[in-house]
């Protein structure tokens, strides 16, 4: 039996996210991490505040956020020395080891219970190694442990490192920030992929461009792609991908949104499902459809697409 998905409903899952809490997160995991940074480089030459890049990267740009949102953010530097350091394979092992004993030393810690103002031995070693972007997250995260209290917890990933803190940032809240290359003259990302020893370019321009479009003439734009996730997260414990979500909405003729928030609800979710998916276009990239996108074939994000027209299904529309 299908629900009835009435205007009150549309309408409470618009006004479900504190805005001003967005914000306030965004400034303090802004004002922390360029804390940090400000740290470690006056400890090390490779490290300039003003040549690096933290960009917020999925639903949190759009403050679209849900309760199963986590904030996440690339934090691009600039620098091509520490970028071509990190090619040389023979980093891979010795670095995966360095995470290992990072990790082990760090549990043993927790198990001590430091009190708040004792102090911390550096781990920033003087060496005559190259400096890659794994002796730079090790770095970052050094630095960014002696700014955050001691019951909040870092978590460090191949790829990224996660934060915990509910002093810092409050309940339930989850930052995740992916340390990457930076290329300033194109505004490019470049994730390095240690087990392959190769960089890969995340480039978000024209979706940024694309969506400050979108949201600049239809006042609606956020308000479905928010309901969207709202939906999506309620029923499948999760938020779906952004760039998806984004692409999918960002393709509907403006005209849908010339109304109040449940009409243009009802008017996307039509078009979407009226569409051939060859027709619709990436937020990224508007030459490509939207399974062609990396971004979203990567993902696996297909599957999320069924599962929001399942979604969707389940309702009266």
């Amino acid at each position: 039996m299908k629900r009835d998905l009435n205007k009150d409903l549309i309408e409470g899952l618009r006004d479900s996210t504190n805005v001003e809490f967005v914000d306030n997160l965004n400034y303090a995991t802004f004002a922390l991490v360029n804390q940090a940074l400000i740290d470690l480089s006056n400890k090390s030459s490779y490290i300039q505040p003003e040549k690096a890049y933290l960009t917020p990267v999925n639903e949190i740009y759009l403050h679209a956020m849900t309760s199963q949102s986590e904030y996440t953010y690339f934090l691009g530097i600039a620098n091509t020395e520490i970028e071509l350091n990190s090619l040389d394979k023979k980093h891979y092992f010795k670095n995966l080891w360095k995470r290992f004993v990072r990790a082990f030393k760090m549990s043993r810690k927790k198990k001590k219970k430091k009190r708040k103002d004792k102090e911390i031995t550096p781990t920033v070693s003087v060496t005559k190694e190259k400096y890659t972007i794994d002796e730079l997250k090790n770095d970052f995260i050094y630095y960014l442990s002696n700014l955050i209290s001691t019951s909040s917890i870092i978590y460090e990933y191949e790829d990224h490192i996660s934060i915990i803190g509910k002093e810092e940032f409050g309940t339930n809240v989850k930052i995740n920030i992916y340390i990457t290359m930076y290329d300033e003259k194109n505004g490019i990302f470049k994730m390095y992929n240690a087990r392959k020893n190769r960089y890969y370019e995340v480039d978000l321009n024209e979706r940024f461009k694309n969506l400050d479009k979108k949201i600049n003439s239809c006042e609606n734009f956020v308000n479905v792609v928010k309901i969207y996730n709202s939906l999506y997260s309620k029923a499948y414990n999760k938020v779906p991908n952004q760039i998806l979500i984004e692409s999918l909405v960002f393709n509907c003729p403006d005209i849908l949104f010339e109304h109040d928030v449940y009409q243009t609800f009802l008017n996307v979710s039509n078009y979407i499902r009226m569409t051939d998916t060859d027709a619709l276009r990436s937020i990224c990239n508007n030459s490509k459809s939207v399974f062609k996108e990396k971004l979203i074939v990567d993902a696996g994000a297909q599957v999320e697409f069924a599962r929001l027209l399942r979604v969707l299904d389940n309702y009266k529309i």
